[in-house]
């Protein structure tokens, strides 16, 4: 069973000092730079707040943030999209999700409390879109892990902690500061190259990723469509949660796969199209999208 070593719950102390405050400026760059144009809704308007409801099941005591650069349409794959994502590291538990949701969920906490929201509440949530959908909960004791999704109709799943057979290598590089190993395996369909670090040693990466002896820093699938890089850790404090609403729609994984081809071969089913105030389709839905998911098998 894969587990966080009990020393991990004071390692910030030891390997996060002041010198590796420069961390937290450059992750703070990092993160502006991803912000995106601005877009403003004006008008008198008001509308019901969305539910918000979450089951708190860790807390976490260091956090590892990273960019990530994904294709999403292989016919065009020097075009990337890129996203902040944040991995949530306990003692029980463990979440990684796009940045933006964690930002979005407060937003969205706040505003349930609310009679009604304004455009004053909307602008606060239209630039804090997720690039990267899931959100993975990994329960060490358990050996599980649960998936959600943060469309617009949320689905989850469970299934057992994958095992990859990871082919340790000689070959190192430096990441952040830290000495790290190369290490191959293969995972539902791809081939991907790791880089962890034995100076942390935490059995745990991006994604689903982990088993490793050391914490994944940086890992990549052969064919460059997925590649996950640190760029900062801290040991904030944060509640590991997941959404809980009555909405949420627990599946298979099997079920879960249809479903988002589905969704991407007739988007229209599940969203139609959406309009401005001018009459003008906004949201073309019937329109086949790309389709390059994580996990081929």
């Amino acid at each position: 069973m894969l587990n966080v070593v009990s020393k991990n719950r004071n390692i910030c102390g030891s390997y996060f000092n002041a010198e590796n405050m420069k961390f937290y400026f450059s992750l703070f760059l990092f993160i502006v730079s991803f912000a995106r144009a601005q877009v403003s809704v004006t008008g008198n308007f008001s509308m019901k707040p969305d539910s918000y409801e979450v089951k708190v099941i860790d807390k976490s005591l260091q956090n590892i943030y990273y960019k990530l650069k994904f294709v999403r349409d292989t016919k065009n794959s020097g075009k990337k999209l890129e996203a902040v994502c944040i991995l949530q590291l306990g003692e029980h538990s463990s979440k990684f999700s796009d940045f933006n949701s964690l930002r979005k969920d407060s937003l969205m906490e706040k505003f349930s409390h609310l009679d009604h929201l304004g455009s004053k509440e909307l602008n606060q949530t239209l630039n804090l879109s997720e690039k990267w959908k899931n959100v993975v909960v990994k329960s060490f004791s358990e050996g599980k892990i649960i998936v959600q999704d943060v469309a617009k109709n949320t689905y989850q799943y469970e299934e057992r902690q994958p095992v990859l057979n990871w082919a340790l290598e000689t070959e190192t590089k430096n990441i952040l500061g830290y000495s790290c190993n190369k290490a191959i395996a293969k995972y539902r369909g791809r081939k991907y190259t790791a880089w962890y670090s034995k100076d942390i040693p935490i059995h745990n990466g991006p994604y689903v990723f982990q088993g490793l002896p050391g914490l994944i820093l940086e890992i990549e699938d052969s064919k460059s469509n997925f590649h996950f890089m640190a760029v900062g850790i801290d040991k904030k404090a944060a509640d590991i949660y997941l959404r809980s609403e009555k909405r949420i729609l627990v599946i298979t994984r099997e079920q879960f796969r249809k479903i988002a081809q589905n969704y991407h071969d007739n988007p229209g089913f599940f969203l139609g199209k959406s309009y401005d105030i001018n009459g003008n389709a906004i949201i073309d839905g019937g329109k086949k999208r790309p389709y390059n998911p994580i996990e081929m098998e």
